[in-house]
């Protein structure tokens, strides 16, 4: 696959979206917010939009001055719904209390004959699993990863994630039923 090279963007292109950014993002941060129902998750949307603009500058030149707010705001819909896609596809739980402190014992909310868990077992039991099962619930639930960012630093799919996440959670689930026993 041959990367295509991009023209340095000219000062004259930086400083129309930046009149756009200046013209613009308060209406279409509404708009994001409206969809994500979020201020932050809106900003980044707004972010994104802009970012958009700046890497391919030639789409948004294309577009007749009176038809860039409805263009932006297409944009920033599109947007929306694909960070809401990806944070429903990436939802994690983590391995802390809601509070945020550690304790002695963490809930696992998606298993309920597993009740709580103790948390030196649970350490002993990561250190026992392979590496690859181990680096990547690490990565999922100790520094909550989402799995596009696991697979692009492993550089896997997205689907192996999820796999080796499951696999990695029934080894668990064996080796804490085995040391119950």
């Amino acid at each position: 696959m041959r990367i295509r090279k991009r023209k340095p963007i000219g000062k004259k292109t930086i400083k129309y979206i930046e009149k756009l950014y200046e013209a613009y993002s308060r209406k279409l941060f509404c708009i994001a917010k409206n969809h994500v129902k979020d201020d932050d998750l809106a900003q980044d949307v707004v972010q994104s939009v802009f970012e958009k603009a700046l890497v391919y500058p030639e789409s948004i030149l294309k577009v007749p001055e009176e038809e860039v707010f409805y263009f932006l705001t297409t944009i920033t819909k599109n947007e929306s719904f694909t960070l809401l896609k990806n944070e429903k596809n990436n939802e994690h739980e983590s391995l802390t209390y809601e509070d945020g402190s550690e304790g002695d014992f963490v809930e696992d909310p998606r298993d309920n004959y597993l009740q709580m868990i103790d948390l030196e077992s649970l350490k002993q039991n990561l250190a026992a699993l392979p590496r690859r099962h181990r680096d990547t619930i690490l990565f999922r639930y100790v520094y909550g990863l989402k799995c596009k960012e696991i697979a692009d630093l492993f550089r896997i799919t997205e689907r192996s994630v999820k796999n080796r996440c499951r696999e990695a959670r029934e080894l668990l689930r064996q080796m804490m039923g085995a040391d119950e026993l």
